[in-house]
């Protein structure tokens, strides 16, 4: 075996320590260091110890009394701030949270759908949005090419826990504006107009779920082909109606899955995902349309229709979408000060919209077969009321009370693919003579 160890003083002088000089007092002077910490090892023991032990407890209270130090001055300095943006915080978190006492409420949060949908899948949402979000703030403005004014839209409204909505419609044409407020709450609907201070006040009950409507349930023909549609459920609200529950426009524009197209599948737009439809409508106004449609609900975010010339007819454009927000449903109740009412059953009115919860129950059935007929004008009487079922298209314009006549106007062209139906209240009249304009 080789020794390693051979030379060993000649290979370490040709190193490292080639220039190291160590003679006989190098030599000593380390024998007595080590017989010194030998030494201090032997008699010193628990002094060492003490040492250790001194040195580790003066570190803590060190330790403790810087923290303690920077700790106060934090505070002093800017404790307060700190300490209200802490209750301010914690005071909106338990301001949000819903109780029987509180009327706020917080619903769960909107995931943005960004999977792949099929055009069965996306028009689905559209005739059954209102499965699909608990509450909803925003704010649109509409026009249509047939009007010569404009309308902004604002709203918010709560499906499930306290149930209720607010609404406000500012009509403005040449300058000047019409403001109308919505409200309903509690089995009690609300129409307040701002111009003559008055408002309105009527009964509503709340409609059971008739659960997802399939496209096949929906959209449907009678025995002479005339297209028939079933609408789902909706809050006693118009203003939100064309955007938050858009069922006869998915009707009108998209129940035929061949005359539109997915034109993108992910487009942002006010912080949501929307899925773009791009289709054909042989309309006397436009031929084609785009719409926006949020892919986790459904709600029809933005539209816009298109003359031969790609100018824009018809638009909806959003300025705010929120949906599934904490809503205080205190909003949706009026503040009437300065406001009379105005007592529909000694004033002549005519009343525009969705009237099925108006309709006595002896005139149940008969209201329920006309609106099979989109393409006929039906007229129930009772009671001095009038329920008019009006054909697609048209809608119930004036009423001549001397001669007895109920005239129709043209819609515009944006809605003269739909049904409106009214109520007719006060008029001293036996009968009503139809007329066309």
């Amino acid at each position: 075996m080789e020794n390693r160890l051979e030379n060993l003083k000649e290979k370490m002088d040709e190193t490292i320590l080639k220039d190291v000089y160590f003679d006989d007092k190098q030599y000593q002077k380390v024998l007595n260091s080590i017989k010194k910490s030998k030494f201090r090892k032997l008699v010193f023991p628990l002094k060492n110890k003490f040492n250790t032990v001194l040195s580790a407890s003066v570190v803590s209270l060190m330790f403790l009394g810087i923290t303690y130090f920077v700790g106060t001055q934090l505070n002093l300095f800017n404790g307060p701030e700190v300490k209200q943006a802490n209750e301010r915080k914690e005071n909106m978190q338990e301001s949000l949270e819903p109780s029987n006492e509180k009327t706020a409420y917080i619903p769960s949060k909107q995931e943005e759908n960004y999977d792949e949908m099929t055009k069965e899948e996306i028009l689905t949402k559209m005739i059954n949005t209102v499965d699909y979000f608990e509450t909803a703030i925003g704010e649109f403005k509409s026009f249509s090419g047939g009007d010569p004014g404009y309308t902004v839209i604002e709203y918010a409204i709560s499906l499930k826990y306290q149930p209720g909505g607010y609404g406000k419609r500012t009509y403005t044409e040449n300058g000047k504006n019409e403001t109308f407020y919505e409200y309903y709450k509690d089995g009690t609907v609300w129409n307040l107009m701002e111009q003559t201070h008055t408002y309105s006040q009527m009964s509503y009950s709340e409609g059971s779920s008739s659960g997802t409507l399939k496209i096949e349930e929906a959209f449907s023909k009678d025995n002479e082909g005339i297209n028939v549609t079933k609408y789902r459920e909706r809050p006693p609200i118009g203003s939100a109606n064309e955007t938050l529950f858009p069922y006869e426009i998915a009707s009108n524009y998209t129940r035929d899955l061949s005359k539109w197209e997915i034109e993108k599948q992910n487009e942002e737009l006010l912080g949501h995902n929307t899925l773009v439809i791009k289709g054909t409508k042989n309309h006397r106004d436009f031929q084609t349309f785009r719409f926006w449609v949020d892919k986790d609900t459904g709600i029809l975010v933005k539209y816009e229709t298109y003359n031969s010339a790609g100018d824009v007819v018809d638009y909806l454009y959003p300025s705010k979408l929120q949906i599934n927000v904490p809503i205080d449903s205190e909003q949706f109740k009026p503040n009437l000060d300065g406001y009379r009412i105005d007592d529909l059953s000694e004033k002549p009115s005519i009343t525009t919209g969705n009237i099925d919860e108006q309709i006595p129950e002896e005139l149940k059935a008969q209201w329920e077969e006309a609106k099979k007929n989109p393409n006929e004008t039906a007229i129930l009487h009772m009671n001095n009321k009038w329920y008019i079922h009006v054909k697609r298209g048209y809608l119930v314009n004036y009423i001549d009370e001397e001669k007895g006549i109920l005239y129709f106007a043209k819609a515009s062209a944006a809605k003269s693919l739909l049904n409106f139906h009214a109520l007719v209240e006060g008029y001293n009249v036996e009968t009503l003579k139809m007329v066309y304009e």
